[in-house]
């Protein structure tokens, strides 16, 4: 079926009237910007099914979405931070369960308000305004959420131990798929044990672990007004508050860095003790990415080329305690 076609059909339960739809990607979701021509303004279209089965988790299923939904209002009510805010179909509810002809499982879908802006797609568009303005918007959303009371079936995705356990032993499939070698894949496993005793000593620690974005990439950064607006709350769930540090770090040319780190300390509690910590959760990102597109042989050479780079030379110089955090 055509995508237009489905968001047509999507839309007609919504109460925009005359929708002028733009197709955007099918990746983890179907995505479409939709404007109402009558009101003019911008909504963004969800249809909650994966380009492939490798995609789907606990963010595509009706409590996954129901969570996102708590989060997004959640964000919404402090009033603290431009976010997309969740609209309602025409029946007061959130989340629309939809049967498509050529899909043997109906189908979810969301919609939520558009943000107005650009998004940023190069390091080279950051300035050190936006990293000082989106280190504080990245503390303000850990610090609304950790407020967050959710529900009795409150349902998202876990970023602890157990995913380098996974990781550790899926990786094994890129040494199959010819992705890296078995000497590669000794230094992953050797770095994920590493990461994995930090993670057990951040354990010990108050106020470390909660509701984290968890895919803070240039794509999901959109500057309005000179305003860096986190969006796409698809893989937030709980983790350490370092690891979206870790992530939205890696967005930044090295040499801005340190004004993103300021912005965040500036509104929650940062300590530069805490980068090899840091170092870690960038390296448990980097390796759950490769677990993630591993199987995808459309999308996956990319793995090739990082891990040569990764393995040969940041790992060995982390596993030898050298600081890496301004080489990632």
């Amino acid at each position: 079926m055509d995508y237009i076609i489905m968001a047509k059909e999507l839309l007609s339960l919504y109460p925009i009237v005359e929708p002028e739809i733009q197709f955007i990607r099918h990746n983890e979701n179907m995505t479409f910007k939709v404007t109402d021509k009558l009101s003019n303004k911008n909504y963004l279209l969800r249809i909650h099914k994966p380009a492939i089965e490798g995609f789907f988790g606990l963010q595509h299923t009706l409590e996954g979405l129901k969570a996102e939904i708590e989060i997004l209002k959640k964000l919404g009510c402090e009033e603290l931070l431009h976010v997309q805010l969740p609209v309602e179909n025409r029946f007061g509810e959130y989340i629309t369960q939809y049967k498509f002809d050529n899909y043997d499982d109906p189908c979810y879908a969301t919609v939520l308000e558009w943000i107005d802006g650009k998004i940023l797609t190069s390091k080279e568009e950051i300035t050190e305004e936006i990293a000082f303005k989106l280190g504080q918007n990245l503390a303000l959303f850990h610090k609304c959420l950790e407020e967050l009371a959710p529900s009795d079936n409150f349902v998202r995705p876990i970023y602890n131990i157990d995913n380098i356990d996974i990781a550790i032993e899926e990786l094994k499939y890129c040494v199959e798929a010819e992705l890296f070698s078995i000497e590669r894949y000794n230094i992953i496993r050797d770095v994920l044990i590493s990461v994995k005793n930090q993670m057990n000593e951040l354990k010990l620690r108050n106020n470390a672990f909660g509701v984290i974005h968890a895919d803070i990439q240039l794509g999901n950064i959109v500057i309005s007004n000179d305003n860096p607006c986190i969006i796409d709350l698809g893989f937030c769930g709980f983790g350490y508050y370092l690891f979206d540090l870790g992530s939205a770090a890696t967005i930044f040319p090295s040499n801005l860095r340190q004004n993103f780190l300021q912005g965040y300390a500036s509104k929650a509690y940062f300590s530069l003790e805490d980068l090899r910590y840091i170092e870690g959760q960038i390296f448990m990102d980097i390796f759950m990415s490769y677990a993630l597109f591993m199987r995808d042989n459309q999308r996956n050479s990319w793995i090739k080329t990082q891990a040569i780079k990764t393995c040969d030379t940041l790992c060995r110089d982390f596993l030898e305690g050298k600081e890496v955090f301004y080489s990632m």
